[in-house]
């Protein structure tokens, strides 16, 4: 039988592979919280500034981003293992894998 995952689940791990393909595409691989925010709002990932925080710790804790503080704002940037979970050329538990 499967088992469903709660919709808030879904979504953080959605919202956690939107700001590594972001930070993909961008030039420099380097955002501040407040754009990524933006950036998932208008593509319909729905984020507030708590979340863009929390999305942007968890993946420096697994890796994915370096993170440095400018006036009290988080900012990330992209690692090699990072562009690697972006493009699904690996997978990470907790990061929604991109469609083929």
């Amino acid at each position: 039988m499967f088992k469903a995952w709660p919709i808030e689940t879904v979504e953080t791990e959605f919202r956690r592979l939107k700001v590594l393909q972001y930070l993909a595409g961008i030039p420099g691989y380097e955002a501040a919280a407040s754009v990524m925010r933006l950036h998932c709002g208008r593509i319909g990932v729905p984020t507030n500034a708590d979340q863009a925080v929390a999305a942007i710790a968890w993946l420096d804790e697994m890796e994915l981003v370096t993170t440095r503080d400018y006036q009290g704002e988080p900012i990330a940037r992209l690692t090699n293992k990072g562009r690697e979970v972006a493009t699904g050329a690996t997978s990470m538990p907790g990061v929604i894998r991109p469609d083929p």
